[in-house]
């Protein structure tokens, strides 16, 4: 794949199911949660204590983010295509990243909320 197009949605990540997402976040695991939604999707609401970092604009919000390189990443979106090139371009950076399988979507229909970031 050309890196110019990093950011298809296409290819295969590690992903993380909303159930799974959910136990990692009650029982206090110390995930990093990056919402790579648009700004309007983000202010709609979000899960846990996401960072947010539009998908086009990742490559240049990687220290802004000041992600910890040892502590496990979910990446967020609505349906889970976006989340899955932020994955890999995380991944290709040293990140152990994950994205959320099915997106926010998912995560609601399993019967989770979301809430609105401060």
């Amino acid at each position: 794949m050309f890196k110019a197009f990093w950011w298809l949605p296409v290819g295969k990540v590690p992903e993380i199911d909303p159930q799974e997402f959910d136990a990692w976040l009650k029982n206090g695991q110390q995930v990093q949660v990056v919402d790579a939604r648009s700004a309007l999707e983000y202010q709609q609401g979000t899960i846990g204590q996401a960072i947010h970092a539009p998908l086009t604009d990742m490559p240049g919000s990687l220290e802004r983010l000041t992600l910890d390189p040892i502590r496990p990443i979910v990446v967020l979106c609505l349906s889970g295509h976006r989340s899955r090139p932020g994955t890999r371009w995380l991944r290709a950076r040293g990140f152990q990243a994950f994205s959320l399988q099915g997106g926010v979507m998912a995560w609601k229909a399993a019967g989770f909320s979301t809430h609105k970031p401060a």
